[in-house]
């Protein structure tokens, strides 16, 4: 058993990771000696450096010194030279979610958690709350535009911690007020199977001490909803459903905004400067995390437009009268057809270039004839490889985009950015386009680049 009261030195394999990094940003506000190792340049570990944080960029036994824990990234191999050496020396290890768990477990945590959407209902939320007067902590799974970073140090006894659900840490979190966005066939390679997956879920509802507000018109959740007698789950969705106890309805205009009720009753209207329906149910989440903690509706409404969407999620890179650059993080094939309907709501005046970059082979394999059919739905699709997040390969991506070529002819594949970037800057001397990268790989960087070469 680590006693987290006597740490006072901890050392992070895999520091620069967006979950890492929080939690070694927040040990360092807690004035603990914060080390670490991790092959990427990122800001944010400049960031960890500027701090005070000593930070090696390659993976070595030496750089384990006498820390009282070794924190690991669950990318990490089990035959990491840290990792060997931590437990050569008797060091205590934890995962990342293991220790989250660990330093806030004496805090008021409200986790949230879902297959799509977490990021963004996290900065929702914690940009509504915090501005209604309740400081609390966050830890969320991108950088938030309005934070500046993926932490925030709070002083009131509440914690906002985005929980992940890809390999189970949201179970190691001591949540007091919990929200499930939604519940997708994703995963499956940690979990083994669907049902193993709606296992996890189930038993997160069960260890959520007094409120779960759970997204009722996603179908796998819906169904696992139906399981649960418990007054604390509060059900949410779309159009006047009795079984739910919150619904909304979306008004049709430029940005996400909501027409929430409480049962039958009406609450109010509630507008953001996000964009898309799927954006709709991450502000009624959060808003509905928001009236459940007691801020009123007037609070609400002032500070639902002060939010902004995370880094990655639906960002502007560039946006001049030659090209419009959009980048996205999704990266399953129901996030990848939520913003292709974004996209033909908003901007049907665009020609549109999808640049889609596959994240992991097993994800790819697992899903295949759904990114078929989803990708093969977009006009203009520039596939590239599949990034691999330290997995081996077991599907070329050339599978992929021949099975896509038969159903869409248009569709083209680049094995090399530059090349790919030749291609986009040679289409914009004719017409503007709106590019979208996509992928929760490095796929980023061809926005970047394109961006100073135009």
């Amino acid at each position: 058993m680590i006693d987290k009261e006597v740490i006072k030195n901890v050392h992070f394999v895999g520091i620069g990771g967006i979950g890492m990094s929080s939690l070694a940003l927040f040990l360092r506000s807690k004035k603990v000696v914060v080390s670490g190792s991790d092959i990427g340049r990122s800001p944010i570990i400049k960031k960890l450096k500027t701090l005070g944080c000593k930070i090696d960029h390659v993976h070595m036994a030496e750089n384990i010194k006498d820390p009282d824990l070794v924190v690991y990234s669950s990318a990490i191999k089990k035959n990491n030279p840290e990792l060997i050496s931590a437990k050569k020396k008797g060091i205590g290890l934890l995962t990342r979610g293991e220790a989250l768990g660990l330093f806030t477990n004496k805090m008021k945590n409200i986790t949230i958690t879902g297959c799509h959407g977490k990021s963004t209902t996290s900065s929702i939320s914690h940009c509504i709350i915090k501005n209604s007067n309740i400081d609390l902590t966050a830890f969320i799974g991108a950088e938030d535009r309005v934070l500046g970073s993926n932490f925030y140090l709070g002083n009131s006894k509440f914690c906002l911690i985005e929980g992940d659900e890809s390999d189970n840490s949201f179970n190691k979190i001591n949540s007091h007020i919990s929200v499930i966005t939604n519940i997708d066939n994703d995963h499956l390679d940690f979990y083994g199977s669907e049902k193993k997956l709606i296992s996890a879920f189930k038993k997160f509802i069960i260890n959520t001490k007094t409120k779960c507000i759970a997204n009722n018109d996603s179908p796998i959740l819906a169904k696992l909803l139906k399981s649960f007698s418990s007054k604390k789950i509060i059900q949410f969705g779309q159009g006047l459903n009795l079984n739910n106890d919150y619904s909304f309805d979306i008004i049709k205009n430029k940005f996400s905004s909501i027409k929430l009720f409480k049962k039958q009753k009406i609450i109010g209207k509630i507008s953001s400067k996000l964009y898309g329906d799927y954006n709709a149910y991450n502000l009624a989440a959060g808003s509905i995390l928001a009236l459940e903690l007691g801020i009123t509706l007037d609070k609400i409404q002032e500070n639902s437009l002060k939010c902004k969407a995370p880094i990655r999620r639906f960002e502007s890179i560039i946006n001049n009268k030659k090209v419009r650059i959009i980048d996205d993080y999704a990266h399953h094939p129901t996030a990848i057809k939520a913003i292709r309907e974004n996209i033909n709501k908003n901007f049907l005046k665009n020609e549109v270039i999808l640049v889609f970059q596959p994240h992991r082979f097993t994800r790819t394999s697992l899903l295949l004839e759904d990114f078929v059919e989803e990708l093969s739905s977009w006009k203009n699709l520039y596939l590239v490889n599949i990034y691999s997040a330290f997995e081996k390969n077991n599907v070329d991506a050339n599978k992929l985009f021949d099975k896509i070529k038969k159903r869409n002819a248009k569709a083209q594949f680049f094995e090399n950015n530059e090349i790919l970037i030749d291609k986009i800057i040679s289409k914009l001397k004719y017409k503007k386009y709106t590019i979208i990268t996509m992928g929760a790989g490095d796929i980023r960087e061809v926005g970047i680049k394109l961006k100073k070469r135009i």
